[in-house]
Protein backbone atom coordinates (compact mmCIF):
# COMPACT_ATOMS: atom_id res chain seq x y z
CA UNK A 1 0.00 0.00 0.00
CA UNK A 2 2.30 2.93 0.93
CA UNK A 3 5.01 1.24 -1.39
CA UNK A 4 2.81 2.46 -4.36
CA UNK A 5 3.41 5.56 -5.71
CA UNK A 6 -0.10 7.25 -5.98
CA UNK A 7 -0.71 10.40 -8.37
CA UNK A 8 -3.93 12.30 -9.30
CA UNK A 9 -7.21 11.88 -7.81
CA UNK A 10 -6.82 8.50 -5.67
CA UNK A 11 -6.29 7.81 -2.35
CA UNK A 12 -2.54 8.28 -0.82
CA UNK A 13 -1.52 6.04 2.21
CA UNK A 14 0.52 6.90 5.16
CA UNK A 15 4.22 4.81 5.58
CA UNK A 16 2.61 2.88 8.69
CA UNK A 17 -0.68 2.03 6.42
CA UNK A 18 -2.79 3.14 9.57
CA UNK A 19 -4.28 6.16 7.44
CA UNK A 20 -5.07 7.15 3.88
CA UNK A 21 -6.09 10.78 2.40
CA UNK A 22 -7.00 12.04 -0.81
CA UNK A 23 -7.11 15.84 -2.06
CA UNK A 24 -8.99 16.50 -4.83
CA UNK A 25 -7.48 20.54 -5.38
CA UNK A 26 -9.79 23.10 -6.70
CA UNK A 27 -12.00 21.91 -9.36
CA UNK A 28 -13.85 24.20 -11.36
CA UNK A 29 -17.97 22.72 -12.53
CA UNK A 30 -19.08 22.78 -15.51
CA UNK A 31 -22.35 24.04 -15.99
CA UNK A 32 -24.25 20.49 -16.72
CA UNK A 33 -21.53 18.16 -16.13
CA UNK A 34 -20.74 16.17 -13.87
CA UNK A 35 -16.67 16.65 -12.65
CA UNK A 36 -14.91 13.49 -10.99
CA UNK A 37 -13.15 14.85 -7.70
CA UNK A 38 -11.60 11.48 -6.74
CA UNK A 39 -11.82 7.82 -8.28
CA UNK A 40 -9.52 5.23 -6.66
CA UNK A 41 -10.20 1.20 -5.69
CA UNK A 42 -9.32 0.09 -2.29
CA UNK A 43 -7.54 -3.12 -1.96
CA UNK A 44 -8.29 -5.73 1.18
CA UNK A 45 -8.46 -3.22 3.74
CA UNK A 46 -11.39 -1.61 4.75
CA UNK A 47 -11.70 2.76 5.85
CA UNK A 48 -13.26 4.18 8.14
CA UNK A 49 -13.99 7.81 6.24
CA UNK A 50 -14.26 11.42 6.74
CA UNK A 51 -15.05 13.07 3.55
CA UNK A 52 -15.77 16.97 3.11
CA UNK A 53 -16.56 18.96 0.59
CA UNK A 54 -15.63 22.94 -0.40
CA UNK A 55 -17.61 25.02 -2.40
CA UNK A 56 -18.19 28.02 -3.72
CA UNK A 57 -21.97 28.51 -4.47
CA UNK A 58 -22.21 32.30 -4.36
CA UNK A 59 -22.74 32.80 -7.90
CA UNK A 60 -26.17 33.87 -9.44
CA UNK A 61 -28.25 30.41 -9.59
CA UNK A 62 -25.81 27.85 -8.68
CA UNK A 63 -26.90 24.44 -7.87
CA UNK A 64 -24.27 21.72 -6.64
CA UNK A 65 -24.54 17.97 -6.28
CA UNK A 66 -21.92 16.05 -4.85
CA UNK A 67 -22.11 12.35 -5.41
CA UNK A 68 -20.37 9.66 -4.04
CA UNK A 69 -20.69 6.18 -5.49
CA UNK A 70 -19.64 2.73 -4.46
CA UNK A 71 -18.91 -0.12 -7.34
CA UNK A 72 -21.32 2.66 -9.71
CA UNK A 73 -24.02 2.50 -6.85
CA UNK A 74 -24.76 6.02 -5.97
CA UNK A 75 -24.83 5.89 -1.95
CA UNK A 76 -24.87 9.46 -0.95
CA UNK A 77 -25.33 12.81 -2.69
CA UNK A 78 -24.74 16.08 -0.94
CA UNK A 79 -26.70 19.34 -2.25
CA UNK A 80 -25.95 22.65 -2.09
CA UNK A 81 -27.84 25.83 -3.50
CA UNK A 82 -26.71 29.65 -3.23
CA UNK A 83 -25.12 30.71 -0.88
CA UNK A 84 -23.49 33.81 0.87
CA UNK A 85 -19.97 32.74 1.05
CA UNK A 86 -17.95 29.87 0.18
CA UNK A 87 -18.18 27.25 2.27
CA UNK A 88 -16.86 23.64 3.94
CA UNK A 89 -19.68 20.81 4.12
CA UNK A 90 -19.94 18.92 7.42
CA UNK A 91 -17.61 16.08 7.40
CA UNK A 92 -19.89 12.72 6.04
CA UNK A 93 -19.10 9.96 7.93
CA UNK A 94 -17.95 6.32 5.67
CA UNK A 95 -17.12 2.97 6.09
CA UNK A 96 -15.78 1.99 2.97
CA UNK A 97 -15.77 -1.83 2.58
CA UNK A 98 -12.84 -3.98 0.84
CA UNK A 99 -12.61 -4.19 -3.12
CA UNK A 100 -14.58 -1.32 -3.57
CA UNK A 101 -14.46 1.50 -6.02
CA UNK A 102 -15.16 4.45 -5.15
CA UNK A 103 -16.05 7.65 -7.11
CA UNK A 104 -16.66 10.99 -5.97
CA UNK A 105 -18.23 13.42 -8.20
CA UNK A 106 -19.79 17.28 -8.61
CA UNK A 107 -22.43 18.25 -11.01
CA UNK A 108 -23.38 22.26 -11.18
CA UNK A 109 -27.07 22.46 -13.02
CA UNK A 110 -26.71 26.16 -13.18
CA UNK A 111 -23.33 27.65 -13.09
CA UNK A 112 -19.80 27.31 -12.77
CA UNK A 113 -18.09 27.85 -9.19
CA UNK A 114 -15.39 26.06 -8.02
CA UNK A 115 -15.44 22.93 -5.84
CA UNK A 116 -12.79 20.70 -4.07
CA UNK A 117 -13.23 17.49 -1.67
CA UNK A 118 -11.24 15.81 1.00
CA UNK A 119 -11.42 12.65 2.47
CA UNK A 120 -9.31 11.24 6.03
CA UNK A 121 -9.63 7.28 6.43
CA UNK A 122 -8.46 5.45 9.36
CA UNK A 123 -7.46 2.30 7.54
CA UNK A 124 -8.26 -1.37 9.10
CA UNK A 125 -7.85 -5.13 8.09
CA UNK A 126 -9.92 -7.39 8.04
CA UNK A 127 -9.91 -10.37 11.02
CA UNK A 128 -7.34 -13.45 9.65
CA UNK A 129 -9.40 -16.58 9.73
CA UNK A 130 -6.80 -18.79 12.48
CA UNK A 131 -7.34 -21.22 14.64
CA UNK A 132 -11.76 -21.55 16.54
CA UNK A 133 -10.06 -21.52 19.62
CA UNK A 134 -8.49 -17.86 19.77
Amino acid sequence: MSGDTVTGLALQFTNDNKHAYAYSGKIVTINGSEVTLMHFDTNSEYHVAQLQFWYDASGSGSNIEFKISFNNIKIACYHVTDSIDAEWSSPIELIIPPFTNVLIEAKNAAGTEPVLSTLTTKVGMPQRVGNLDD
